[in-house]
């Protein structure tokens, strides 16, 4: 198979969905044209695979860096992993009980929480989803690639205790939780490296703070007008917002549709 001519990875949250969680039919038109082109649009997020599952059979996409980079999928092929130690989950697990935060387990192909708790529910509602099934053996059961605290506060303590995992706050209601070295920057360097993909001109659209490592590893990183400020810093160029074209308007203005 031929190499693509580009790859372009799309944050979803704030960046390819709109705020009311779907995505512009502006934006599904775009995509379909850089299938056309030969370009490889890929999806880039803190969400699971079987998540975001409907996203990709809408806009035809089967590539993905899935959790912060901690599964890496391209054209349905799986390329990369990152477990996390199920020792290091355990004493997470305990040290999370004592705090009363719940914890999500997620890898690749399910997702489950570990108590029926308000906490949960919250987060749910805001994504716009129901909450997974309860199992707080998940972890015993299954390789996981990522946790999530399910607070809106309470996490400060979790570094200093677990220096060897990466907590970034997602959404008000958790906190993300991976490997140290983890994030959407290396799992895009796993696949370029996987792929000999070094010399495709890769692009970037996000608005967060879990997209910080995914705009330094991109040649052309492009921030979405409602970004926060340090991803605007580091942004080749500012589109529009995510509910005003940006994604359609950004990709004509660098030409690749």
């Amino acid at each position: 198979m031929s190499k693509p001519q580009a790859i372009v990875f799309f944050d979803l949250d704030g960046t390819l969905l709109t705020s009311d969680v779907t995505v512009a039919t502006s934006s599904i038109n775009a995509i379909q044209q850089l299938h056309k082109n030969n370009i490889i649009p890929m999806i880039s997020t803190g969400r699971t695979v079987c998540e975001v599952k409907h996203i990709m059979d809408q806009t035809k996409m089967d590539s993905i860096v899935a959790m912060n980079g901690q599964c890496v999928l391209y054209r349905g092929e799986q390329v990369f992993t990152n477990d996390i130690d199920k020792s290091v989950i355990e004493r997470l697990v305990t040290f999370s009980k004592e705090r009363n935060i719940p914890v999500a387990f997620y890898n690749d192909e399910s997702m489950h929480i570990s108590d029926d708790s308000q906490q949960a529910y919250d987060l749910y509602r805001y994504l716009r989803q129901s909450p997974p099934p309860v199992d707080a053996n998940a972890h015993h059961k299954y390789p996981i690639q990522m946790l999530l605290l399910l607070c809106q506060d309470g996490e400060q303590d979790y570094p200093k205790a677990f220096p060897e995992l990466t907590f970034i706050r997602n959404t008000p209601y958790c906190v993300d939780v991976f490997n140290k070295g983890g994030s959407k920057g290396n799992g895009i360097k796993k696949l370029l490296a996987a792929k000999n993909f070094a010399d495709v001109p890769t692009y970037a659209f996000g608005d967060g703070m879990n997209d910080i490592e995914m705009f330094k590893i991109v040649d052309h990183p492009v921030a979405m007008s409602n970004a926060v400020e340090p991803i605007k810093a580091l942004a080749e160029y500012i589109t529009d917002s995510n509910n005003h074209d940006g994604i359609a308007n950004g990709l004509k203005k660098f030409g690749l549709i």
